[in-house]
């Protein structure tokens, strides 16, 4: 008989907050807390060395019809001898595994949707109603304007204040174009974090400014200039390619998780990019200071395991 987890009682606070990246001696040491010893045994025999491969694999028991010496002292621990020296698991062992497995998926269920959560919340700069306000808060720092106005205030604070705006404003249209097209990559609940994924560069030479972004798959994009502002054209294009292997890494992981494959035709059609364009070229100048900026998976299935239905 299983029993339904209450809605009402929220096992995974149990669990450490960090469980997810457990793996090795910690991991171990969890199942040991919450399912046995002789369980924990029989996850590290079989190389399950953290809560991902544990909740990815298919019945840890069936490993003990396998005739091996390796094996023989874990069956006497989790497993029935019948007299024809064949073997039962223990219904209580059985029971710690399905436990564990409970609240090890209850938490990945929560990560996922905090992560959701967090995509949602993620909001326009300051004071931007829309795309026709943009020059109104990135107007121009010139020197004139500045001594008119706030004659205490140095060109680099001014550049320092622009470059804050100018930085929450890329980030919020980098993730913006990746919310509309995560579906359509097959990457439902991802987000692109910042110095973690990418990292952005501008960098000033006097009145030239030039702008790249490095990708963490060890690819740098050049952003082209428009007028006196940049395109993320380059950088999307390359998000979408197969040449980028930190969003093949980001759905290897969710194809992992849910047992399949995903891919992503060549012919598929993402969000156009060029509407992210006419935001950029609403900023008239970049500060002659450098700076550096840059901005986890959905699955809808439910993980199934025969040992739940056994």
């Amino acid at each position: 008989m299983c029993i339904k987890e209450s809605d009402d009682l929220n096992e995974s606070s149990l669990t450490p907050t960090d469980i997810l990246s457990f793996c090795d001696e910690d991991f171990y040491k969890v199942v040991e807390k919450f399912a046995g010893s002789a369980e924990a045994k029989l996850l590290e025999a079989q190389g399950i060395r953290s809560v991902y491969s544990f909740l990815n694999t298919e019945d840890v028991f069936a490993i003990l019809s396998i005739s091996c010496p390796v094996l023989n002292d874990i069956k006497r621990l989790v497993c029935f001898e019948a007299d024809d020296r064949t073997y039962t698991v223990k219904p209580g062992c059985r029971g710690s595994i399905r436990y564990l497995y409970q609240l090890l998926y209850q938490k990945h269920e929560e990560h996922l949707k905090e992560h959701t959560l967090k995509s949602k919340r993620i909001k326009p700069p300051p004071l931007v109603d829309n795309n026709h306000v943009l020059q109104d808060i990135f107007q121009d720092f010139s020197e004139t304007d500045l001594s008119s106005s706030v004659p205490q205030q140095s060109s680099t604070q001014a550049g320092s204040t622009y470059n804050f705006n100018h930085h929450k404003l890329i980030v919020y249209k980098l993730n913006e174009w990746f919310g509309r097209n995560q579906q359509v990559m097959n990457l439902e609940g991802c987000e692109l974090i910042e110095n973690e994924d990418f990292r952005l560069f501008i960098v000033s030479n006097g009145p030239n400014k030039n702008a790249s972004i490095s990708c963490s798959c060890d690819t740098k994009v050049q952003l082209t200039k428009l007028h006196q502002g940049f395109s993320l054209s380059n950088y999307y294009k390359h998000i979408k390619s197969k040449s980028c292997l930190m969003i093949t890494k980001k759905k290897k992981i969710i194809a992992d998780f849910n047992g399949e494959s995903t891919t992503i035709g060549e012919n598929q059609s993402l969000d156009d990019e060029t509407s992210q364009d006419i935001s950029m070229t609403e900023i008239a100048h970049i500060s002659d200071s450098s700076i550096i900026i840059a901005d986890t998976v959905n699955n809808d299935k439910s993980l199934k395991r025969s040992s739940d239905t056994q």
